[in-house]
């Protein structure tokens, strides 16, 4: 079995967010294992809401902000590649309905966009399942607490 890789660039446009690039890595690096892909390549950016409304409108004609937007530039042959972009507000926001730790939140997010660039979807109540699976999974692996309960308010919050 070929060995696979994970390069990721990770920007924080907000000057108090804390660093969490480990827990970034060691998520795609999961995905990476548990997609099947030999490599991944992407850069994640840590925003503001102003930043990501800008760019959902901007992309995607949504007229608000969100969470999470994923991009995949390319996926053949076992290479993705692609760039993610999480609102560190958006999570603030949802902690404070929660009570949970914004940056379990914020992983939720990447791990999110992670599994959209391996090809994963959730436009569909069966798609939804999947991702849903999978983003539990993920987040069990990196030892966040109460990782399934975390799953059912992000999809009551979102869907």
């Amino acid at each position: 079995m070929q060995e696979s890789h994970v390069d990721l660039d990770i920007t924080y446009h907000v000057a108090d967010c804390a660093d969490d690039s480990p827990r970034f890595y060691r998520a795609a690096s999961w995905v990476v294992q548990q997609c099947g892909l030999q490599h991944l390549s992407a850069s994640i950016a840590i925003v503001d809401d102003a930043s990501i409304h800008r760019l959902n409108r901007q992309h995607l004609d949504h007229d608000w902000p969100t969470d999470v937007i994923s991009f995949v530039f390319e996926n053949q042959a076992g290479h993705v590649d692609g760039e993610i972009i999480a609102s560190l507000d958006t999570a603030r926001r949802v902690c404070l309905q929660t009570g949970g730790p914004e940056s379990d939140e914020l992983l939720l997010y990447v791990v999110h966009g992670l599994l959209h660039l391996a090809g994963l979807d959730d436009r569909q109540p069966e798609q939804r399942a999947v991702m849903r699976a999978h983003e539990q999974q993920c987040l069990q692996w990196l030892g966040v607490a109460g990782a399934d309960e975390h799953i059912r308010r992000w999809e009551k919050i979102y869907y």
